[in-house]
């Protein structure tokens, strides 16, 4: 499997270094745990992970995971959790998300449409 990046391994200043994890690999990596479900399986199927070294000041490496055509990116910053989505591969126009249990908040995707 790919290995972890710390975000001080970013030695070229512009946050190259992307490491990724195939579908393919991770499911190989979790069919040695034991059998897989088979709706899991269908997921990892299409799954894709990357990860990019941190930028100065982040905690963490940024982690991209893309799956059901979104990409959905997170990364500890020195002061708070950054989290993106990018919805520009599909045609929804909104995403309704929730955070922490309280509730769907809606967010266009394109308000300018």
């Amino acid at each position: 499997m790919t290995a972890w990046i710390d975000p001080s391994e970013n030695t070229d200043g512009i946050g190259g270094g992307q490491r990724t994890v195939s579908a393919e690999q991770l499911a190989g990596a979790l069919a040695l745990l034991g059998s897989i479900d088979p709706v899991c399986a269908d997921v990892l199927a299409r799954l894709n992970l990357r990860v990019y070294p941190g930028e100065p000041g982040d905690r963490t490496a940024y982690v991209v995971l893309d799956v059901h055509g979104v990409s959905i990116g997170v990364k500890r910053r020195a002061d708070g959790l950054y989290l993106h989505a990018d919805t520009t591969e599909t045609d929804d126009r909104l995403i309704a998300f929730e955070i922490n249990g309280y509730g769907e908040t809606d967010h266009l995707t394109n308000p300018s449409l």
